[in-house]
Parts: structure tokens; sequence; C-alpha cells
């Protein structure tokens, strides 16, 4: 996933760093509060991680492409009596839209591109692990509004409304089970205040994101993802 993301931020560095533009890359920490339901597995794997997120954004005048990606990250449940031990839940997300502004002040954007998922599950209750890369069109409203003393709010609404992927499952002696198909939606919700310190920028706020999936076959819900944190980042700019 990181290796996609670094290759699709160089193709646009070399394609396009002659025109009048400016690239950022950035770094998002955040402290993240989740929760996972899943297939046979109804207790919830609750859990607070410590999360980061890795960016870019390609910007000419009224366009860019904004990338971003959650290296993996994994919480464990609470059902330590459980026969097989502690759930676990785990996922990494690549995100890749294009935003066009929508006034001239460059302050409302609206965009779309993709999201790239991928997911693992241990269940304790019964010792199966599943797995799955969900993928999805993503539609992204965002805006970046003026606030006191050269400061700015920034807001963002993603939604996915189409979450495509394949279940596939091991049982505790590694057999196979068939694979399942998944569908679903997501929605990826922001709110942020930043600030500039020279050259770069730093902006702190909140994140959200519920995710699910059911059995395309039987409509029996598959994954279920809510969680939510506090978010500080950092953005620098390195080509103007």
């Amino acid at each position: 996933m990181l290796r996609l993301a670094l290759a699709l931020a160089l193709f646009l560095i070399l394609c396009c760093g002659a025109a009048r533009a400016e690239t950022d890359v950035g770094v998002l920490g955040a402290i993240v509060a989740g929760s996972h339901v899943g297939q046979d597995n109804p207790t919830p794997v609750s859990g607070v991680v410590p999360g980061a997120l890795l960016e870019f954004t390609q910007r000419w005048q009224g366009f860019r492409v904004h990338l971003e990606g959650v290296p993996q990250i994994s919480v464990a449940g609470t059902n330590s009596g459980a026969a097989f031990g502690r759930s676990t839940a785990s996922l990494s997300i690549l995100n890749a839209t294009a935003l066009v502004d929508l006034d001239p002040h460059h302050r409302i954007r609206a965009g779309a591109g993709f999201q790239l998922i991928n997911l693992r599950n241990f269940n304790g209750n019964n010792g199966d692990t599943n797995y799955a890369r969900a993928t999805s069109p993503r539609y992204e409203l965002a805006a970046t509004l003026p606030a006191p003393h050269d400061h700015f709010v920034e807001l963002s609404f993603a939604v996915l409304p189409n979450v495509r992927a394949n279940l596939g499952a091991h049982d505790i002696n590694n057999q196979p089970e068939a694979d399942k198909p998944e569908i679903g939606a997501e929605v990826d919700y922001s709110a942020g205040y930043g600030w500039r310190r020279g050259a770069t920028i730093y902006v702190v706020g909140v994140r959200g994101l519920s995710y699910h999936t059911r059995n395309g076959l039987t409509g029996q819900l598959v994954d279920r993802n809510v969680g939510g944190g506090v978010t500080f980042e950092a953005r620098f700019p390195i080509a103007r």
C-alpha cells in the first residue's frame, strides 16, 4: 500500500512539477478508539491505539490530488476467557482523491477517487481467521474556512457507497473456507483547526469512520468497524 502511494506521488511530481504547482507531504498522528463486530464474533473488539497517516498533496491552481495511507493498526478484544484467546482486528487504508475548487477563493472543493482497505480479524471464540481486500469509489466534499489571526478551519465529509470485497477465512487448523462476497458502505469525516508557522502548516482536530459490510448472498452482517480519535497533523511543502 505504501509503495503504491509513493509511486503515485513520484509520478505526479515528475509529470507535473514543471507546471505552476505546489507539492506538500504530511504526517498525521492520532489516538484512536474503535470497535469491531464481525460474523460469528458478536462480542465487540474494542480498544484505544495510537495511529499514523502519511499523506501527499499535489495542487495546480484550482485542482488537487490527495493521497493518504494508514499503515496497519490493530486492536485486541477483552474476551480473554474465549476458547482461543483474545479476538483481534487489524486494518490498513489507502485513499486517493482528485478534488476541484468550487469557488474563486479556494475554500470549497469536491471530488472523487477510490479507497483500498486490507482487513484481518482473528475470532477468539472459534479460532477462525478471516481477511479481505475491500475497494470502493470515494466521493468527498471539503472546506477550508478562514479564522482569526490568519488561522483556518478545515472540514471534510466523504461517502463510499459501494464497498466490495471477497471475505476469505481459515479455521483453527488452517483449513480454508469458501470465500464470501461482501457489499457495504462507509463514511469518513473530520474537522480541524489549523495555523501556519513559517512554511509548515499544523492542524489539530478529530476524525471518525464508520464502515460496514454484509454477505452479498444472505445479507448477514460480516464486518462493522466504528472509530474516531484526536489528530495532530503537520504538512511540509517540498516544491512550489
